[in-house]
């Protein structure tokens, strides 16, 4: 449980946003993790993996007070298999909701130093999902390029 009403509030936003990645990875297979549709974008692996490597670094950001995104774990030999990646994005949100369970300061007053500039520990979080949405737009292109139904939970959602 989070008992800041704050932080309770973001965990719902992510909760969503996560779920349509693990309802993408529900539709792809180990061959379509190899997929990319321009070598600069990376396969479908890669950006999965990438995904949980960064929010590692959002984390660690709410206990050093510094986005450091330089740090990234950047383990390859998940990217292709549908079960590690699985389990990699499971035990990122494992390692955030016990963050977010465990955190004391004031989400609106308390700041992170992000290269450029300062946030609040609200705006610092609130870019993960967007992070992880524009992601999705790009796998979306991707998975149409490359024959793969979408899930029906970004049909629903997204009125594709």
């Amino acid at each position: 449980m989070i008992p800041n009403s704050v932080l309770a509030r973001f965990a719902k936003t992510w909760q969503f946003t996560r779920s349509l990645t693990y309802d993408f990875l529900k539709v792809l297979n180990e061959e379509s993790l190899s997929y990319s549709p321009h070598p600069a974008f990376g396969n479908l692996g890669k950006q999965i993996r990438h995904l949980g490597d960064v929010q590692e670094c959002y984390v660690r950001a709410l206990e050093t007070g510094v986005a450091d995104f330089s740090r990234k774990r950047m383990d390859l030999s998940m990217e292709s298999s549908l079960e590690k990646l699985t389990h990699h994005l499971r035990e990122m949100d494992n390692y955030l909701y016990d963050a977010l369970s465990k955190y004391t300061a004031d989400p609106l007053k308390q700041e992170i130093k992000w290269p450029t500039t300062r946030l609040s520990v609200l705006e610092h979080l609130f870019l993960l999902p967007q992070h992880e949405a524009i992601h999705q737009g790009q796998w979306s292109l991707a998975a149409r390029q490359h024959g793969i139904d979408l899930p029906k939970t970004w049909v629903d959602n997204w009125a594709l």
